[in-house]
């Protein structure tokens, strides 16, 4: 599976797992379900109703429906159509900025190049073989898509949610936190996504040599009871005092 290193604007580093071709035909094939059905709905209620002018008003439908049902639901679900929603993943920028109409603009703007003209066949040869897995929609937007699950079990959302208290107002439990160097910041979190996915005597072993480490460090005269707790804690504090 291709991953892809995203640099927040917390400068915090997180890895994620691309999204797939088979990720993103499976997510648009439910969007394309979902715009039959809603279609098929619209075309009967005309017909059955017998409007003078219903093969316009269809033929306005199915422009405006199909032309830039993507478009608005990326820019409403911000980054996800129902189909991405439903299969977990999202588009996002790769220098880790937040997405705008420009961005969402580029990338709905070459739909009919590389997935409507071709069939899709471009677009599935540009994502297997980029190593940012990207269509041309997506290099000329520079965005991509990902899992929205990171490899070390935190997102974006996670982080930013982090910081709507101000250091001012933050009560610091491990100031020291500040001095670790992102590698062990991402280690610990690495560990902590391990231990609770694989719960085995190796991984608890490692926590209690890291927790009895990041004591050290962090000059506390005991070692917690509760290490994911105190891991967890952390991580929170470096992130607030390094943003």
């Amino acid at each position: 599976m291709q991953t892809i290193e995203i640099n927040t604007s917390q400068n915090v580093k997180i890895e994620y797992q691309l999204a797939g071709v088979g990720h993103r035909i499976f997510a648009y094939a439910i969007d394309l379900i979902i715009m039959l059905v809603v279609f098929a709905i619209v075309a009967t209620s005309v017909i059955s109703e017998g409007h003078e002018n219903g093969l316009p008003i269809i033929q306005i439908f199915v422009f405006f429906w199909f032309g830039f049902y993507t478009l608005i639901s990326e820019l409403i679900g911000n980054g996800q159509t129902i189909g991405k929603l439903a299969v977990g993943i999202k588009v996002i920028k790769l220098n880790g900025d937040e997405l705008e109409f420009y961005d969402y603009f580029s990338r709905w703007s070459m739909r009919m190049i590389d997935i409507y003209a071709s069939i899709g066949s471009i677009a599935m040869l540009l994502i297997a073989s980029n190593k940012n897995g990207q269509r041309i929609g997506d290099i000329l937007a520079g965005t991509s898509i990902i899992r929205k699950k990171s490899n070390y079990g935190f997102s974006l959302n996670d982080i930013l949610k982090l910081n709507l208290n101000s250091k001012d107002n933050y009560d610091f439990q491990y100031p020291l936190a500040k001095n670790l160097d992102e590698k062990d910041v991402i280690l610990i979190k690495n560990l902590l996504y391990r231990k609770r996915i694989y719960q085995n005597a190796a991984h608890s072993e490692a926590m209690v040599l890291l927790v009895k480490k990041l004591a050290s460090i962090l000059e506390l005269q005991r070692i917690p009871d509760n290490h994911e707790a105190f891991l967890s804690r952390v991580i929170s504090e470096y992130i607030i005092l390094t943003r």
